[in-house]
């Protein structure tokens, strides 16, 4: 593949660059959001790839690049063990195990794959020429990682100064806990989600779904627009310091109000809720099928009992108004589980919904995947993976009316575009990247200890 002709790409204010198309990635011609935007993703796990994976569905073209020694975390280990869930069929690692784990193929779809060893002066060379051809840099590491390779933010925009430089971390690149590091569920615990998620009275609870990573990841979206409005209209990059601990701090933005005004220390609470009764979670018909109910006001406490057959309960004295059913929640909540028992939990949800009641069935995974309002949404893209199959995707939790997203583009596998990139944006031969090959600086093979 030859290089491209040098070209600024119009709309993003950017830095002159090659424009080429991949035979994977192709751009439609109606104009995505971010056609014409270049990203390099060096991130792992989940916060910096989800972010990635919108950015490729609203159509820029994502790099991701990775060490043959350090994969990204999301695809395991060279030559997982035996009992380990991304091996194949009856057991068997296969040729590329690291190619089809569920994490890998959820979070990296929509990116080129491409490998160096930022270790090697060469590979730092040829990181540094990348930077030079793309629009923006992602990275999830902790916070001096970068600066201990040499390739830091100064570094970065010394060699592109139109470059954004989007950097995620657990605590913010400054503060005197810069460089901890964390996972999804630590920081549930540190920036105080956990202690108002449990039982009434019990201990804190995790939400169990990594709850910062992929919030983290739909916020990464608004700051980079930001700045990228800003590079339009002062023609420079800057550096984006995304701090995922202030991210989950900032969605309990009315119990630390609480606390600052009344010294009101908010606390677990279970289902129910400070100033809505009835509130909770009801069993349906069906082995462990539920429904969750909120009412907000007297006019949807009015309507639950006209949805439940006994209007009569709105002059009930011990229903009266929202403080009365708070002080009667063991009557309130056997009304309404006598009522939702013997109903299934979706014809619950649209008997209420019918009433102008908040209402929700409460899906299973096995649900959710064929939900008809999900699927009449086109929130599913079908996928077939070389390595893993066919697989439903989630998309994007949002929709653009003048412009479509792009389609789902299988996980690649690891180094699947070395020739691509290297040769096309850079402008390597063929023969020059076989030699990076043979010196292990690039590869699409793990190294034997990763």
């Amino acid at each position: 593949m030859t290089g491209g002709v040098c070209s600024p790409l119009p709309g993003w204010g950017s830095t002159m660059k090659k424009s080429w198309v991949g035979h994977r990635l192709v751009t439609t011609p109606n104009h995505l959001a971010l056609d014409g935007l270049r990203i390099l993703d060096l991130s792992q796990v989940a916060a910096g790839p989800y972010a990635t994976m919108f950015f490729g569905y609203m159509g820029a073209e994502v790099i991701k690049l990775e060490s043959r020694s350090r994969m990204d975390i999301n695809r395991g280990r060279a030559r997982p063990g035996p009992n380990d869930p991304r091996v194949y069929t009856g057991g068997v690692q296969g040729e590329r195990p690291y190619d089809r784990t569920a994490h890998h193929i959820h979070r990296n779809i929509n990116k080129l794959s491409v490998t160096l060893d930022l270790a090697d002066p060469k590979g730092k060379e040829l990181f540094l020429d990348l930077i030079k051809v793309c629009d923006v840099l992602v990275e999830n590491y902790r916070s001096t990682v970068m600066d201990r390779l040499g390739l830091g933010y100064d570094a970065v925009s010394q060699a592109n100064p139109q470059l954004i430089y989007l950097k995620i971390s657990s605590q913010g690149a400054t503060g005197p806990e810069a460089n901890y590091g964390s996972l999804g569920s630590t920081l549930e615990q540190t920036a105080g989600l956990a202690s108002i998620t449990g039982y009434e009275d019990g201990l804190p609870l995790m939400t169990n779904e990594v709850y910062p990573d992929p919030v983290v990841g739909i916020l990464s979206f608004g700051a980079l627009m930001a700045a990228l409005r800003r590079r339009r209209q002062t023609g420079r990059g800057c550096l984006v310091d995304l701090s995922q601990r202030e991210v989950t701090s900032m969605l309990l933005g009315e119990s630390v109000l609480d606390f600052s005004v009344t010294g009101r220390v908010a606390a677990t609470m279970g289902n129910k809720h400070r100033d809505m009764a009835p509130q909770g979670v009801y069993p349906c018909s069906g082995e462990d099928m539920w429904v969750a109910v909120s009412a907000r006001t007297d006019d949807e406490w009015l309507g639950l009992c006209r949805a439940i057959g006994q209007p009569g309960l709105a002059d009930d004295a011990r229903f009266k108004d929202t403080w009365s059913r708070q002080a009667n929640p063991e009557a309130l909540d056997e009304i309404i589980s006598s009522w939702t028992g013997g109903l299934d939990h979706y014809q619950v949800m649209h008997l209420l919904q019918a009433e102008g009641v908040p209402a929700g069935a409460v899906l299973k995974a096995s649900e959710t995947i064929v939900d008809p309002h999900l699927e009449a949404r086109g929130f599913w893209d079908v996928v077939d993976h070389p390595e893993a199959g066919v697989y439903k995707q989630t998309t994007t939790p949002w929709t653009l009316s003048k412009s479509p997203r792009q389609p789902t583009v299988p996980a690649a596998g690891l180094g699947e575009h070395n020739y691509q990139v290297l040769g096309g944006l850079l402008g390597l031969s063929t023969g020059e990247i076989d030699a990076l090959v043979e010196q292990g600086i690039t590869g699409d093979v793990p190294d034997p200890s990763a």
